[in-house]
């Protein structure tokens, strides 16, 4: 597997930056618009919180895309940030 260099984007910044921003959406509003807490919505754009299938089925029908987008971007991330301890911690 090819290892990836640069930090993916998480699922967070996505929401902030393509979506939060452009719609004019307060994270007040986008977290009502999810049906999910607004500090649960704060610890996602924050990055730690992972976007779980449930929240990505709320994602894809809020925001009109695939929930598979999210779930890819997430492992995509994980997987880089495994890879960096991995890194980190060898001997």
């Amino acid at each position: 597997m090819k290892m990836m260099h640069r930090e993916p984007t998480h699922p967070g910044v996505f929401l902030e930056e393509d979506y939060f921003k452009p719609l004019g959406l307060t994270h007040e509003e986008a977290a009502k618009l999810l049906g999910i807490d607004i500090s649960m919505l704060e610890a996602l754009l924050q990055k730690e919180l992972r976007v779980s299938q449930e929240l990505a089925m709320r994602l894809e029908r809020v925001f009109k895309t695939e929930w598979e987008f999210w779930v890819n971007a997430q492992r995509a991330y994980d997987v880089w940030r495994q890879n960096q301890i991995n890194t980190n911690t060898k001997v």
